[in-house]
């Protein structure tokens, strides 16, 4: 390899790690506080770099919050992978109280998901990856019934379960119930309930 070429190779590993401490400091905050409170200059001063420096890497704030919830949903989606391939598939209940369980606790990737998903107008980069990240979900829960012997209309199920689960965290997440255990437990309920719904139409 040419000096050239390991020059570029070093700023290029530079430029990498750089982007990757940005989206850290990004999520270190969001688990402070709610993400969208978090602006960009706040995180410029969390990574240690200039606004300017922080819009080079990241155009828009739509972009840091798409490269941040890609990221943080990828570190988990082998967890989901492993459930599906594994010699032993998950029950339809197991992968969905996994799910939700996941978003429950992770308030700010939760925030972030909804974001995405109620935004108008998302830019077109943004959209296409987050539907890559969404896509993660879908797809595994429709390799899933694949594995339980389910054949027809996989895809169709497969949305209106993923969109069933995200349901149930939104519309109780903020109950009035003041103990977040509590709240917990009641969607985590509500989620088998709805999890053994899909168990009889499906695999019966």
């Amino acid at each position: 390899m040419s000096t050239e070429s390991r020059f570029a190779e070093l700023k290029e590993r530079e430029r990498e790690a750089r982007k990757q401490i940005i989206i850290e400091s990004a999520l270190s905050l969001f688990a402070k506080k709610p993400f969208y409170d978090v602006g960009m200059r706040d995180v410029a001063d969390e990574a240690g770099v200039s606004p300017a420096t922080l819009y080079r890497y990241f155009p828009s704030q739509e972009d840091l919050f798409i490269e941040a919830f890609l990221q943080d949903i990828s570190a988990v989606s082998s967890n989901f992978k492993s459930m599906v391939k594994s010699d032993k598939p998950a029950t339809i209940e197991a992968f969905a109280l996994a799910y939700v369980d996941h978003l429950f606790q992770n308030e700010s990737t939760f925030q972030m998901m909804t974001y995405l998903m109620l935004k108008d107008n998302l830019a077109n980069p943004a959209m296409g990856k987050f539907d890559s990240v969404t896509k993660i979900f879908f797809d595994g829960f429709s390799e899933l019934l694949e594995r339980h012997g389910v054949t027809k209309d996989i895809r169709i199920y497969s949305h209106s379960f993923i969109a069933s689960m995200t349901g149930i965290i939104m519309t109780f997440r903020n109950h009035p119930i003041k103990k977040k255990e509590t709240i917990r437990e009641h969607i985590l309920r509500l989620t088998s309930i709805t999890a053994e719904l899909y168990r009889k139409e499906l695999l019966n």
